[in-house]
């Protein structure tokens, strides 16, 4: 490895270890799943191996060589799993950057490696400090990928064989991992036939070594997959591809039309990868990142064939319009965005076109390849900026008082934090979220929960803000519920104070305040929707804390306001937060 290449790889690793290192210094993991995986691995630890994967066998065993008591630590167990995070986006990062190496050239190898890095999907799934097989079956498959191709550049077998392995491996890592492979191998597959040239050996011998090793993962994994139901992809997730796929598609139309040669090797390989991984996309949108990325890495390699000056004015456009439209939509509205963006582009491209040196084109080219990995390395830094802790300090005083004052055999029920209350207090937990939501909308008294053992209930009010996703978890709950935070104050024409609360769904309520002290003045406030408007008495407005009302429409009588704002027969209110927003009952 020369020194040119030793720079750009620690580039990468630069890169990948900036945007993810952030999770070390947080003081929670921002994906609440985390919790969940984190109270498995914490089980092997004690010798329950249920549902135990390799990521945390892992981390056990990374505990064990770093603790030094024998009571669990579960901060020093919290760090293992963030810096393992941020170790697996690292090596993922520089593993795809060797499998370009070995398809493209250097710069769209960087570009190919920079954009599955800063990508959305990437960055949210993998580098934000979730703590979860996927991250550990991404980088084995990464790695795999990297030993695969390596070997048909090197043609040594123990490559290959290494690369069978690590495809195994990864497979039984994550639910992804089967199909990964399958999509890996259609692919390698398209290339094997379609490629002009003689066939290929020492391709046939990977894509050999890769049935097999499909056929064993799909087996022996038990096909909990990704296919059982579609998400609603974001397609904002992939905008930085945008023009960069339109390139490579526009690019693999005229080879396959005969007028125009790939300077890639496996143009077939990387059109098919990027079909399935959009395909995947509509199910899963962080095992598709690295198809969409190795495409937009070829799209870069064969901008670089492009020597007409008006074709490379054109796509200057294109990449300037979105890489503009993906920065500024983060602080401008949809429309001025797409305006401002246009002007942008437009200007540029006036300029550009003014200057018909010989080697403009080249110049244009570069600075298409700049702006896209500008735009996507950007928006990665924004995202990143404006991400807030979801738990917060209530949480965490909560968790000191549940340590410190309820007996170790308390069985707690907490809707969405149950695996972190009992990975951090050891406290045991009830997990049954689609119950728990079922019960908080009915009008059960506690018997229910004496039934299932259950001794402590928790209620946090950001149930509230939730409430829809509740509702629809208790099989669509007719309950209607409204949940405001306060905005800010407003001054109407007469200088009467208002204080303005919204809600999720764009609802509103206007409610009098004293201009001197703030303090909400009694009598009716304005309730306004987007086609209704009523006046409600103060007093029927379920306040929490200083800043957020729940607004129960119909006056709904249901057992998560009584537990709220009225005691339970048979539960007794033993904890309150200083804000008043997390409360902790006793079942008698």
């Amino acid at each position: 490895m020369n020194n040119e290449e030793r720079l750009i790889l620690g580039l990468i690793l630069l890169l990948a270890v900036s945007i993810s290192a952030y999770t070390i210094t947080s003081k929670h993991l921002s994906d609440l799943n985390s919790y969940s995986e984190l109270l498995t691995a914490k089980r092997l630890l004690e010798g329950n191996s249920s549902g135990a994967g390799l990521i945390h066998q892992i981390t056990t065993s990374l505990y064990r060589m770093f603790s030094s008591g024998e009571e669990f630590n579960y901060e020093l167990f919290t760090n293992i799993a963030k810096v393992l995070t941020v170790i697996l986006s690292a090596v993922c990062a520089v593993s795809f950057y060797f499998m370009l190496r070995q398809m493209f050239s250097d710069v769209a190898s960087i570009g190919g490696a920079v954009l599955l890095v800063s990508s959305q999907a990437f960055l949210l799934n993998m580098e934000s400090g979730v703590y979860s097989p996927d991250s550990l079956g991404m980088c084995l498959f990464a790695l795999a990928c990297s030993s695969l191709f390596i070997f048909y550049s090197k043609k040594n077998h123990l490559l290959l064989l290494a690369s069978a392995l690590l495809f195994l491996v990864s497979a039984l890592s994550w639910n992804a991992g089967w199909i990964l492979i399958g999509i890996l191998l259609l692919s390698l597959t398209v290339q094997l036939i379609c490629q002009p040239r003689k066939w290929d050996d020492v391709l046939a011998r990977g894509v050999a070594a890769l049935i097999i090793v499909f056929i064993i993962s799909y087996l022996i994994t038990s096909h909990q997959n990704i296919f059982k139901e579609a998400e609603e992809t974001n397609l904002l997730l992939y905008l930085p591809n945008v023009p960069l796929a339109a390139v490579g598609i526009v690019a693999f139309a005229l080879h396959l039309a005969g007028r125009h040669k790939s300077r890639g090797r496996f143009e077939f390989f990387a059109a098919s990868f990027f079909l399935l991984s959009v395909f995947l996309s509509v199910f899963a949108a962080f095992p598709s990142s690295l198809g969409i990325a190795l495409f937009s890495a070829f799209a870069i390699n064969e901008l670089f064939g492009v020597k007409d000056q008006n074709t490379a004015i054109a796509v200057l456009s294109i990449v300037l319009f979105f890489a503009s439209f993906e920065y500024s939509q983060t602080f401008l509205k949809t429309e001025q965005a797409a305006l401002a963006s246009f002007l942008i582009a437009l200007t540029s491209v006036f300029i550009a076109s003014l200057y018909r040196e010989k080697r403009v084109a080249a110049y244009i080219i570069f600075s298409v390849i700049a702006l896209s990995l500008l735009s996507s390395l950007s928006t990665a830094a924004i995202i990143e900026s404006q991400r807030i802790d979801r738990l917060g300090t209530s949480i965490d005083d909560m968790l000191t008082w549940v340590k410190d004052e309820l007996h170790p055999d308390a069985n707690i029920w907490a809707y969405g934090i149950s695996p972190l209350v009992e990975f951090t207090t050891g406290r045991s937990s009830y997990y049954n979220d689609t119950e728990f939501a079922r019960f908080i909308l009915s009008n059960d008294s506690a018997a229910v929960l004496k039934q299932k053992n259950i001794t402590y209930v928790v209620l946090d009010a950001s149930l509230f803000d939730n409430i829809e996703e509740i509702k629809t978890i208790a099989n669509n709950s007719k309950v209607r519920i409204d949940s405001f935070r306060l905005y800010r104050y407003e001054m109407n024409a007469n200088g009467n104070i208002y204080a303005v609360f919204v809600s999720r769904n764009g609802n509103a309520i206007f409610a009098q305040a004293d201009p001197v002290s703030g303090s909400l003045l009694e009598g009716d406030v304005l309730v306004v929707g987007a086609d209704w408007r009523k006046l409600v008495p103060l007093k029927k407005l379920l306040r929490i804390g200083n800043y957020r009302f729940v607004y129960p429409q119909d006056n709904y009588d249901v057992n998560l306001f009584r537990m709220f704002f009225e005691h339970v027969d048979g539960m007794k209110e033993v904890y309150t937060s200083d804000d008043g927003e997390i409360k902790v009952f006793e079942v008698l």
